[in-house]
């Protein structure tokens, strides 16, 4: 096994599978193996990625197949120990509905060289037609939201390379010692949050995560979870509570849960506007029994902090997520009422 294996989860993604995985065998770095998981698909994605595989050589594609979805936690998390047990250095997870820049790859692993505190490098992944911003990292607010940075903003002018909260699963680099340190991707949240509650692990665990503007991938973003009507919406928030839950020191929670429960309930009656509300509804009370499972993680988690929780502070988003827009004359009244992080 090479020093990166680039991990890419499908399902059902065989009309993706050609550009992501051409993209992907034509990187300018000389030292990666491709490695796609492919999470019980019923169409020709297997056929597909036979094919590329002779396409590409001599750069290693390897196919885990999978009878069933594992989702997207569990589908990477195969891909991530296939990796570690074959001695890669560092992990790569690309969405199978994305494509790369020819130094996406390279810029990402220097990120990683140039400072060994540095756990997880993400880089400028836009839209499909490289005109908007799909995200520049993640970031967690101290109203219990996560969100990408940047979404829906100009590709222009390109926003300089920095330190960020965390970074998207969708196109990102991840040294493997921290998976020995904090643990893989909470499996539990099968899709959405998963990437932004490995990051806030590795956080408290000191480690730091950068953005890296001269690694661009460009995404199809929405293209699988479009095929399930209600799926992001109901996934959205039933993972939402287990993300602040697991996570939030409880320093924090003073000021992070009671603006986190009035905005999660108006942005589900929002649902109801845009017709996703049955989805929302169904999200919630799946909610309820996650975040109670969620509980002794949380232990472990607290438990395993290595900052300070002030520090931890410091990292969150002031405010709600730019633009939002969800009730705002509502929110911003009762909002008055809330205790003020100090």
């Amino acid at each position: 096994m090479p020093g990166i294996c680039v991990v890419v989860p499908n399902w059902n993604g065989a009309a993706h599978l050609g550009p992501c995985v051409r993209s992907l065998a034509a990187q300018d770095h000389d030292d990666f193996a491709i490695v796609v998981v492919d999470n019980g698909s019923a169409d020709d994605s297997v056929a597909v990625l036979d094919a590329l595989a002779t396409e590409i050589a001599p750069v290693p594609l390897t196919v885990l197949r999978n009878a069933v979805n594992l989702g997207f936690a569990g589908g990477v998390n195969q891909g991530i120990r296939h990796a570690i047990d074959a001695g890669a250095m560092a992990v790569a997870l690309f969405n199978n509905d994305a494509v790369a820049d020819v130094g996406w790859l390279a810029a990402l692993a220097a990120e990683l060289d140039s400072d060994p505190d540095v756990a997880i490098a993400t880089g400028r992944l836009l839209m499909r037609d490289g005109l908007t911003v799909d995200s520049t990292g993640d970031f967690y607010t101290e109203w219990g939201l996560a969100f990408p940075r940047d979404r829906g903003q100009p590709a222009e002018p390109v926003r300089p390379s920095g330190d960020v909260f965390a970074a998207s699963g969708g196109a990102s680099l991840y040294r493997t010692a921290l998976f020995a340190d904090i643990g893989l991707f909470a499996e539990e949240f099968f899709a959405y949050f998963e990437d932004v509650d490995l990051g806030f692990r590795a956080r408290l665990a000191g480690h730091r995560v950068r953005y890296c503007a001269d690694a661009v991938a460009y995404h199809d973003q929405g293209a699988t979870s479009r095929t399930m009507s209600g799926f992001a919406t109901k996934q959205f928030f039933r993972n939402l509570p287990a993300l602040l839950v697991r996570n939030v020191p409880g320093r924090l929670l003073p000021t992070v849960v009671p603006r986190f429960v009035l905005v999660y309930t108006l942005m589900v009656l929002h649902q109801f506007r845009r017709g996703e509300g049955v989805a929302a509804v169904r999200g919630v009370g799946a909610a309820v029994g996650l975040a109670i499972r969620s509980l002794p993680q949380r232990r472990a988690i607290q438990r395993s902090r290595r900052i300070d929780e002030s520090d931890v502070g410091d990292l969150l988003w002031r405010g709600l997520p730019p633009g939002m827009r969800v009730l705002r004359g509502t929110r911003d009244r009762l909002a008055r009422l809330l205790p003020r992080r100090r």
